[in-house]
């Protein structure tokens, strides 16, 4: 075995497909689980493309399933990524699959039958992949799955993922041959945890058996040399050889298959794998656009952690969000490969006969989130954003939209004091948000928006800090308690979580002050609903108002702060 292969693009035996190392090692190893830690554009999407088919070749007429966070973000992000990737390997949508259809009938079938195919995926080797969501997951362990799968892995809570583990069983006669039995395919960029992401795929590298995936490793090497001199045999019609060779390789797939038998392959890898693709521009462009931290993280993979005492939001915790505010149901209605039509009705908590509060901040970014009280509570539910050129003509669209069937369309807008002023931005923002979801074309559309931050101070920083602290604390008997919604809410839950306290230092007079760091309103437009502290400014407006106020100053420790209001 050892002439090289030289291969010819020309070749018409050959389709050159470039893959990088990454990509060949997992080929190599093809392990039972799968747990995949790469940076952003490490060609994560092949490496899920040619995995998932790799199995549903190993496992023909089985069933499994794709989990996500939620079914949105599955529908509109994971599955066609993942069909992308089918696409450069080959694959063509009604021929090798179909989707939310009775497969035709020259497809064979699964073992298991059914009559819904509402959210599947069904393949011409009867092979049939269920699209789940964490955010219901009761509806999926009632089921039986061999095999499953999840992109973006630091969205899944691992606690709802724990739910489905009885799930992953069925049919054992049928498909113990396979190593990919009852298996896990999990593929994710670095999880930031000062983003709120889940660290649990971290876990799991304590479950490879670094011996044995060596030794998978060795045997998926011989076997390859062994297939690339039977290329060469067949193509010098060496018939003796290529006999003899044949029998090579199933001697060694048979070793192959039995020592990756339960294998678990955990890696940790950057964006560097992928580097001769990428190349240098990638890289200077991502980190302008990211900012270091972000850069560290998502790009080099370094763990990211901001200690308790640099957080402007100290008291913020996992408590105040929750991630069970979509109504499910309401999206069973659109196939996977529908244009989802996103509305307040998918809402839980929400009161669609009660008007609507919200917080906005202006600039070349206007950040609005959206909120409601709900008994002890004040809901944020909702966050909408537009980046210049946009302006309030299309914040006012994506609000409207949302909101169509809200029955009450009042809304109580609090905001920058500034939003009324002609200062650096020569604009009335605040009217010009008002008259934008009141009227369109000329007509008016229905909405009464009341303008609440009229006449209102400055609320400086310090005071916002104390506020949040108490108002996030708990500490003012009778003030409704924060929530927010984890996934309608992203960008302002990273918001909250990644800003930082700033200390200046004057030498006259030998005092310190608090600030909250605002640098990061400095990174490029893109990264900034995400990364930027924008979002918490919004949320201040929403909160900081004279009845929250003056309740922290009633019932507090933290007392005597400027409602802000003249």
């Amino acid at each position: 075995m050892s002439r090289k292969t030289h291969v010819s693009s020309k070749d018409p035996f050959i389709n050159p497909v470039y893959i990088n190392w990454l990509n060949m090692l997992c080929e190599l190893i093809s392990p039972k689980d799968l747990i995949l830690l790469a940076g952003r554009g490490a060609a994560k999407t092949d490496i899920f493309a040619q995995r998932s088919q790799n199995v549903i070749y190993d496992m023909p007429h089985s069933q499994q399933v794709i989990v996500s966070d939620t079914y949105v973000n599955a529908a509109k992000n994971i599955v066609p990524t993942l069909f992308e990737g089918w696409a450069r390997k080959g694959w063509i949508h009604g021929r090798d699959y179909v989707t939310d259809i009775r497969p035709p009938k020259h497809f064979k079938n699964c073992y298991k039958p059914t009559d819904s195919f509402k959210h599947t995926i069904s393949t011409k080797v009867g092979v049939r992949l269920i699209l789940g969501s964490l955010d219901q997951p009761s509806g999926l362990a009632g089921n039986s799955f061999q095999h499953m799968y999840g992109d973006e892995g630091r969205l899944l809570n691992f606690v709802k993922l724990k739910k489905l583990e009885p799930a992953i069983r069925g049919e054992h006669a049928s498909f113990q041959h396979s190593v990919y039995y009852r298996g896990r395919t999990f593929l994710s960029d670095n999880p930031n945890i000062l983003q709120g992401d889940f660290d649990w795929m971290l876990k799991r590298e304590k479950d490879m058996n670094i011996e044995q995936v060596k030794a998978a490793l060795e045997c998926g090497k011989i076997l390859n040399e062994i297939k690339c001199e039977l290329y060469n045999a067949q193509m010098d019609r060496d018939a003796k050889k290529a006999e003899l060779l044949l029998k090579q390789i199933a001697r060694w797939t048979e070793k192959w298959i039995r020592i990756r038998k339960d294998s678990t392959f955990f890696y940790m890898v950057s964006s560097m794998v992928n580097a001769d693709v990428l190349q240098e521009g990638f890289f200077r462009d991502t980190f302008n656009a990211l900012g270091i931290e972000e850069f560290k993280s998502a790009i080099l993979g370094f763990k990211s952690e901001l200690k308790k005492g640099e957080k402007f939001y100290g008291n913020l915790g996992e408590h105040h969000f929750y991630d069970d505010g979509v109504i499910t149901e309401y999206y069973s209605k659109f196939s996977l490969t529908d244009e989802i039509e996103e509305s307040s009705l998918a809402l839980r908590y929400i009161d669609h006969n009660a008007k609507l509060e919200g917080g906005m901040d202006f600039g070349d970014m206007c950040s609005l989130v959206m909120a409601q009280p709900r008994g002890n509570y004040l809901y944020c539910h909702k966050e909408f954003y537009t980046l210049a050129p946009e302006n309030e003509i299309q914040m006012a669209q994506k609000f409207r939209e949302f909101y169509k069937y809200h029955k009450v369309k009042i809304l109580d807008l609090y905001y920058d004091r500034s939003g009324n002023q002609n200062a650096s931005t020569k604009r009335d923002w605040a009217n010009a948000v008002k008259n934008a979801i009141e009227w369109e074309n000329g007509s008016s559309t229905g909405w009464i928006v009341n303008l609440m931050s009229e006449g209102q101070g400055t609320i400086y920083q310090d005071q916002e800090f104390a506020f949040a602290k108490a108002f996030m604390g708990e500490t003012a008997e009778g003030l409704l308690k924060l929530k927010i919604d984890k996934f309608q809410c992203k960008c302002l839950k990273s918001s909250l979580e990644l800003t930082k306290i700033k200390l200046k230092s004057f030498t006259t007079t030998g005092s310190r002050t608090l600030y909250k760091d605002k640098s990061s309103e400095s990174l490029p437009l893109p990264q900034r609903p995400m990364y930027s502290t924008n979002f918490s400014d919004a949320f201040k407006y929403l909160i900081y108002r004279r009845a929250f106020v003056d309740q922290v100053n009633t019932h507090s420790q933290f007392s005597g702060m400027d409602p802000g209001v003249f």
